[in-house]
C-alpha cells in the first residue's frame, strides 16, 4: 500500500512549523528537525489494479530546537531507519542529511532558533 502526505498543515496551535518563517528566509539551505503526528484522512482504491493509497493528514507538528532533544531524536531516527530497512549502515545521502539537520544550532536566550 502506498501513502502520500496531504499538503495541508493543521490549523491553530497544531502548526509548530509557523515558528520557522524567519529561519527559513535567513537560511533556506538549512535542514530543520520536526516531529509530526499523522493519521489517515483519505483512502483511495484503484478499481482496475486493486492498489490502495492512503493520504496522511498532519495532526500536529513541532520544530525541535532543544539540543538534548535533538540528540535523542537523531539516535531514534537512525535506529528506526535501520529497523525499517535492515541496513546497519546509513546511505551516504541520509547520513549527510542527518548530520546537517542535527548540527548544533545557535539559540536565542529564549531557546528559539535564530
Amino acid at each position: 500500500m502506498k501513502a502520500t502526505l496531504s499538503g495541508r498543515l493543521p490549523a491553530g496551535d497544531g502548526d509548530g512549523l509557523s515558528t520557522l518563517g524567519e529561519a527559513l528566509v535567513n537560511s533556506p539551505e538549512r535542514i530543520h528537525v520536526a516531529v509530526m503526528l499523522v493519521d489517515c484522512v483519505k483512502l483511495v482504491r484503484r478499481v482496475d489494479s486493486g492498489e490502495q493509497y492512503a493520504t496522511m493528514r498532519v495532526r500536529r507538528v513541532e520544530v525541535i530546537g532543544d539540543a538534548d532533544d535533538r540528540r535523542r531524536l537523531q539516535m531514534m531516527l537512525t535506529r528506526e531507519f535501520e529497523r525499517r530497512t535492515g541496513q546497519a549502515v546509513l546511505p551516504f545521502e541520509l547520513e549527510e542529511d542527518i548530520r546537517l539537520a542535527f548540527e548544533e544550532m545557535d539559540l536565542h536566550d529564549d531557546g528559539d532558533p535564530q
